[in-house]
């Protein structure tokens, strides 16, 4: 009885033309599917090109334009920053009374 019972379903699986699972031994013995044919050769646009162009360290730069813009600002604002610290040095000295030593202070019709 059980082998009437399976030659019935593998009739039936075989009239219905199902694929075999992917873990069965006639999946993985199926033959392979052919290699598509190849694209029409085509040339790439330069930007892909330039993407697959190797670098050289010679061709770049090494610091980025932004920085080095970064880096000027930053050059006049320590310049600002340090003229802004010694007038505070010098208030504060002025505060006390006193000059700001090795600072001396001119002025018009000053007499002392």
């Amino acid at each position: 009885m059980r082998d009437l019972i399976v030659r019935a379903l593998e009739l039936i699986s075989a009239l219905f033309g199902r694929k075999p699972g992917r873990h069965s031994a006639a999946y993985l013995n199926a033959p392979a599917l052919p290699d598509p044919a190849p694209a029409p050769a085509e040339p790439l646009p330069a930007h892909v090109q330039e993407r697959n162009k190797r670098l050289d360290g010679e061709d770049i730069e090494l610091i980025r334009p932004y920085y080095v813009a970064y880096l000027r600002d930053q050059e006049g604002e320590g310049e600002r920053l340090k003229n802004q610290r010694q007038r505070q040095r010098e208030l504060f000295w002025a505060s006390m009374g006193m000059d700001y030593p090795g600072v001396r202070l001119r002025g018009a019709g000053v007499s002392a």
